[in-house]
């Protein structure tokens, strides 16, 4: 009977193990009904410098909107090619794997900037993650799904700065 017991144990620590190692599963997400949101938030510079910028994407259409703290500098609207987001869905389906291991920054770092992805379908949030990118920290993950929603705009001209 105890050796019952001690199997039974070990094969649901070996099970508990297995599903803790095998990483999060991708997201099931609908084509049609899916958004995604990434903001960037610029580190503390002197306004004229400054440049943070949401981009709000979906099956038809992405949108951003450029500002330097809080006062808007620009906004676009691009049509979305079906191939980006094809690419923009598929990226966005790894991300709760591909970033589980962004870590926090060290305590005492100031000063980088900040970036926020959010994932809805049907309305309802799917996933969400906030990366504080500093000292050399990297928010790659998000950056490469954002990536693809950058190419649909200019954004040398929308991040000008200087007077």
């Amino acid at each position: 009977m105890r050796r019952r017991i001690v199997l039974a144990a070990l094969a649901v620590f070996c099970a508990g193990m297995a599903t803790s190692c095998a990483g999060s599963a991708p997201l099931q997400l609908d084509a049609g009904t899916t958004t995604v949101e990434y903001s960037f938030r610029d580190s503390s510079v002197p306004p004229q410098y400054h440049r943070s910028y949401v981009i709000k994407a979906s099956k038809n259409e992405a949108s951003i909107t450029v500002d330097s703290y809080g006062d808007v500098l620009g906004q676009e609207t691009s049509v979305m090619p079906a191939d980006t987001w094809t690419q923009v869905l598929d990226s966005a389906k790894t991300l709760p794997s591909r970033a589980a291991k962004i870590s926090e920054p060290q305590p005492g770092c100031t000063g980088g900037t900040g970036s926020k992805i959010t994932i809805r379908d049907s309305g309802g949030e799917r996933y969400s993650k906030s990366v504080e990118n500093c000292g050399g920290r990297s928010d790659q993950p998000l950056t490469e799904t954002a990536g693809l929603l950058e190419a649909l705009f200019d954004m040398d001209k929308l991040l000008k700065t200087g007077k």
